[in-house]
């Protein structure tokens, strides 16, 4: 065998091994048109092999015929795998170029192509005639043309992977175009084998961009291969051992008997093949993946074994060990989306971080990333991100952010069409890259978690649904007693306490019947709210019944949680003065295991420390231990037991005059919201604070005397008119002194129009002798009358009216008062205090 033989032959061997691997993973197009490549190519190789070495002279120009027919099918079938790479069809083409071959076949074959051909001493002599040029002119167009598309490839893709992978198969491409053309046109070396060197340096570039670039699986080939090898020969081996015992236990027997037993043996290895198949597998799997198999066949296998989870965390605590492992990366990361805000948010992550202050890996609803992700539906590799038009928006620091967290992969989970989780997967170990295997691995595992997520989600929704208060959000009666019951148990286990709060809303019944259930329930949603922003987190809130609420406190003394009782209810009260009549909450507090260790009897503690509360005149905090105390008058709940009905006709009753029209309707609110900031600006107590808060809304309730002709009256009255008017303060007290609780409000109610220069009614009281609540009252009415509509006059500004007060000052409204209402007006930017 001469070297010019040795040239073809090596390449014909490599193009036979990247074939054969090629054929065994045909399922995708691309791979199939690379096989058709490979096979020309290495028909290319041998027909130039055997025309070198030569053995059959006499069959020379056999060989010299099929290798000009192998070299037109090599141009051709190069072109039409670039098409397939390109994800293009073969089109017209590719037709055109295989029936080119087709007929090139049958005229070389016919000897129309080749004139003479011979070999002497390994250097081929032939002549082609015309035939050259014609055959040399094809190859080169679709030679070029490949190289075209790949060049155009190259140059729009935005991928780092493609790129290079797309660079080797044009330098392969360009040394066989190169090789091909000086080879042949140089006479002094034209009839040697030289060209099949930049043959055989294009076998070697698509090897090695197969092993770099993985554009073929080689581990499956070389597993599958092993796999099939192995069980060939011990299939084999078995046949012949027990041929050859066969014949030695029981020779000379019929042929028929041979041929029975034979047949039989041959039955029983058929059986034996396909369980031998897979013991066989295991064993190869095993010895290729190592210590990442059983992780492996877990992601494999993912949806059956965890089919029957439906909890997110048991999900994510099986998912993420095993993906971690299995494909030996640095880290795995579960993200979901808030419901709240629409980011997608680390939820879970394996291993977890040393630091739990470190940042958790976040992106928000308009990210460009999420955007991508739920557009394309496939992984996205973090090294492209520069090289992707619809990520070029990302700012540098969120891409500086992003790299921080030592991320290589980010694939998508989707359901329904839409993302509803993100994989975000570490760096593999030794700086290897991610295959095609694991990719798709990744892909299949994503794509049955996403049922398993689903599912899972639906569950928690159920299990929120079915513990949560429709209306508040907070937790129902079913879950208090459910958790009530778990805070006993753990504290009998480990020895810890908790107190039980209970809350309920004070005539509230009164509330619903004067101003609706639709008002009633957005109390219901606010105090919800509030008591939620009062408490801590391992804190427990539920609404138990109607306007009754429940908190658990785990590890809270009684003293503990009096304080955090007392900031809800002041919270309540403070913000809650809804219209003409304010809400305030009576609380009962008890002690576990103070107040007993069984459910029923720390509930009834709460409970009888709540009914305390409310003998006791409502809006305050009874302790379970203030139960054993005497009650301090002996009637007093006679007369605590008149309060509710006749505080509901009270506050209908103001609700009434706030409502008699359309210009004077929440004007006693925004009254109440003026006077309560002034009282505590001047860091008034806080009984005097609720006192004025209480006035505020019932300054006017008076008004029910005046008739609506002269409320409604536009322009100025009449002295006859101004009568009833004037009137008006004197007869809301005498509606409300009969009222325990409204005592203190009295004086403000009665003096609120009286002057600092004692002109004003009905008693014409002077300077300090008017009380600090009328005065505080005078300068809140008067200001939101000036700053409201009126049928008797326009409406003026805010400045104009703050001008009207800075005039009145020392005559009407009292001078340092009016200063320090201006002060807080006028630091409001909409020069109106935020009324709630």
């Amino acid at each position: 065998m001469n070297v010019w033989a040795i040239i073809p032959l090596v390449s014909f061997v490599i193009f036979a091994v990247l074939a054969v691997v090629v054929l065994q993973q045909a399922r995708k197009r691309v791979n199939k048109v690379f096989a058709i490549l490979l096979l020309a190519l290495g028909a290319w190789s041998f027909t130039s092999f055997m025309l070198h070495l030569n053995a059959y002279p006499q069959q020379a120009l056999l060989w010299n015929e099929l290798l000009v027919v192998a070299l037109l099918w090599t141009a051709v079938s190069y072109y039409h795998f670039v098409r397939a790479y390109n994800n293009k069809p073969g089109g017209i083409g590719a037709y055109l170029g295989y029936g080119s071959v087709l007929v090139l076949l049958a005229l070389s074959l016919s000897g129309f192509v080749v004139k003479s051909s011979y070999v002497v001493d390994g250097v081929l002599h032939h002549d082609l005639g015309f035939s050259l040029y014609i055959i040399g002119g094809v190859s080169f167009i679709f030679s070029v043309a490949a190289m075209w598309m790949l060049i155009k490839r190259y140059h729009s893709s935005t991928d780092p992977t493609d790129r290079n992978r797309t660079m080797y198969l044009i330098i392969g491409s360009g040394l066989v175009i190169a090789a091909s053309y000086v080879c042949n046109l140089i006479p002094a070396i034209a009839g040697l084998s030289l060209d099949h060197l930049g043959n055989l340096a294009n076998a070697l570039i698509i090897a090695y961009a197969i092993q770099r670039y993985h554009l073929l699986n080689i581990t499956l080939v070389a597993r599958r291969g092993l796999t099939y090898i192995m069980v060939l020969t011990c299939l084999a081996g078995i046949y012949t051992g027990a041929v050859l015992l066969g014949m030695k236990a029981i020779p000379d027997q019929p042929l028929y008997v041979v041929i029975i037993l034979t047949s039989f043996l041959a039955l029983l290895l058929m059986l034996l093949a396909r369980p031998l198949r897979h013991f066989i597998q295991e064993l190869i799997d095993r010895f290729f993946y190592r210590e990442t198999y059983e992780y492996r066949q877990t992601l494999l296998t993912f949806s059956s074994k965890m089919g029957n989870i439906i909890n997110l965390s048991e999900l994510a605590n099986e998912m993420l060990p095993a993906v971690t492992k299995a494909l030996n990366i640095s880290q795995a990361k579960l993200l979901f989306e808030d419901s709240n805000s629409g980011d997608f948010t680390t939820q879970f992550t394996y291993p977890e971080a040393e630091d739990e202050s470190d940042d958790e890996l976040n992106f928000g609803a308009d990210n460009p990333i999420v955007a991508w992700l739920d557009k394309e539906g496939k992984p996205l590799n973090l090294k492209q991100i520069d090289n992707i038009p619809e990520l070029k928006g990302l700012w540098q620091t969120e891409k500086e952010g992003l790299a921080a967290f030592d991320l290589e992969i980010l694939c998508p989970i989707k359901s329904g069409g839409g993302l509803i989780g993100i994989l975000a997967l570490g760096k593999k170990q030794r700086g290897k890259i991610y295959s095609h295997e694991d990719i798709e691995i990744i892909v299949g595992m994503a794509s049955q978690a996403s049922i398993l997520i689903e599912n899972a989600h639906l569950y928690a929704q159920a299990t929120i649904r079915a513990n949560t208060d429709g209306l508040t959000g907070l937790y129902n009666h079913r879950h208090f007693h459910e958790r009530l019951e778990q805070e006993i148990a753990r504290g009998s286990r480990f020895g810890s306490m908790f107190s039980l709060i209970m809350l309920d809303i004070d005539l509230f019944k009164s509330y619903n019947d004067i101003y609706g259930h639709l008002a009633g329930d957005d109390v219901l949603r606010r105090i919800g709210r509030y008591i939620e922003s009062s408490i801590r987190s391992i804190d427990l809130a539920f609404r138990y019944g109607g306007e009754e609420f429940a908190i658990i406190l785990p590890e809270t003394s009684l003293d503990a949680t009096a304080r955090v009782a007392e900031r809800i209810r002041k919270t309540i009260e403070s913000k809650t003065s809804f219209r003409a009549m304010p809400i305030t909450v009576s609380i009962g507090i008890a002690n576990w295991p103070t107040d007993g260790v069984m459910k029923e009897e720390i509930i009834a503690r709460a409970d009888a420390a709540l009914y305390r509360a409310k003998q006791s005149g409502r809006n305050r905090t009874c302790l379970s231990s203030d139960l054993a105390k005497p009650e301090e008058t002996p009637d007093v709940n006679t007369e605590l037991e008149a309060r509710p009905r006749a505080l509901s006709i009270i506050y209908a009753l103001a609700a009434t005059v706030d409502a008699k029209d359309h210009y004077t309707y929440g004007h006693s609110r925004k009254v109440s919201e003026y006077s309560v900031a002034v009282a505590e600006a001047l860091n008034l107590p806080q009984d005097k604070v609720a006192t004025i808060r209480a006035a505020s809304l019932l300054h006017d309730i008076g008004k029910v005397g005046i008739p609506d002709s002269i409320l409604s009256k536009e322009g100025p009255l009449t002295d006859k008119e101004w009568e009833p008017v004037k009137v008006h303060p004197q007869l809301g007290v005498e509606i409300l002194r009969h009222i325990i609780d409204l005592v203190n409000c009295l004086p403000a109610i009665l003096h609120h129009h009286e002057h600092y220069n004692g002109k004003g009614y009905p008693s014409g009281l002077k300077g300090d002798s008017i009380p600090i609540e009328g005065r505080i009252l005078a300068i809140a009415d008067a200001y939101d009358a000036m700053t409201s509509p009126r049928p008797y006059r326009e409406q003026l500004s805010a400045q104009d009216a703050l001008d009207e007060l800075k005039r009145c000052a020392g005559t009407q409204f009292d001078p340092e008062l009016v200063e320090i209402f201006l002060e807080l007006i006028e630091a409001s930017p909409s020069r109106r205090l935020e009324i709630k």
